[in-house]
C-alpha cells in the first residue's frame, strides 16, 4: 500500500490535469470560435465597409469624373468659342481687307487714268512746244532770211544804182533842180 500511495498523488494530479486540460481544450475550442466568428464579423464588417467605401469611392470618382468631363467640355467649348471668335474675326478682317483692297483698286484705275490723261495732255502740249518752238524757229529763219533777202536786194540795188549812170545823172539833174 504504500506503493499506492507513491502511485496515487501524481494519479490524482494527473486526472485533475487532464480535467483542466479538457476544460481549457473546451474554452480554447470556445475561444477559437469566438475569435473566428469576432474575426467572421470583423471580415464581414469589413467587407460590409469596403463595399460602402468602394461604393462612396465610386461615387466620388464618379463624381469627380463628372466634373473632369463637365471641365474638358467647357474647356473644349472655350476653345471652340474662341476658335470661332478668332474665325469670324480673322473673316472680319478679311472682308474689310478685300473692301479695302478694292477701295484701294478702283483708286489706282482712277490715278492711273489720270496719270494716263496727265501724260496724253503733256504729250499733247510737248508736240504743241515743240510744233511752236519749229514755227518759231521757222519764223526766225524766215525773219533772217528776209533780212538778208532785204540786205541782198538793197545792195543790189546799191549795186545797181552805183553802176547805173544813168541813175546818176538822173539824180544829178533832179539835184540840180531841186536847187
Amino acid at each position: 500500500m504504500k506503493r499506492f500511495l507513491f502511485v496515487l498523488p501524481p494519479i490524482v494530479l494527473f486526472a485533475i490535469f487532464i480535467f483542466f486540460y479538457q476544460g481549457f481544450l473546451t474554452e480554447m475550442d470556445l475561444k477559437k470560435i469566438e475569435a473566428k466568428a469576432t474575426a467572421d464579423k470583423l471580415a464581414a464588417d469589413d467587407a460590409a465597409r469596403k463595399v460602402i467605401a468602394k461604393a462612396a469611392a465610386d461615387k466620388e470618382a464618379a463624381r469627380q469624373k463628372a466634373e473632369r468631363q463637365a471641365a474638358i467640355d467647357k474647356a473644349k467649348e472655350e476653345l471652340r468659342n474662341k476658335k470661332e471668335e478668332a474665325e469670324r474675326k480673322i473673316t472680319n478682317e478679311t472682308e474689310s481687307a478685300l473692301a479695302e483692297g478694292k477701295r484701294l483698286q478702283a483708286h489706282i484705275i482712277k490715278l492711273q487714268a489720270d496719270i494716263q490723261s496727265t501724260r496724253a495732255a503733256r504729250d499733247k502740249a510737248q508736240a504743241e512746244s515743240s510744233e511752236t518752238k519749229l514755227d518759231l524757229e521757222k519764223s526766225r529763219i524766215d525773219k533772217r532770211n528776209s533780212e538778208f533777202e532785204i540786205q541782198r536786194f538793197t545792195d543790189m540795188l546799191a549795186t545797181r544804182m552805183a553802176q547805173s549812170q544813168a541813175m546818176y545823172a538822173d539824180l544829178a539833174a533832179n539835184a540840180g533842180k531841186k536847187k
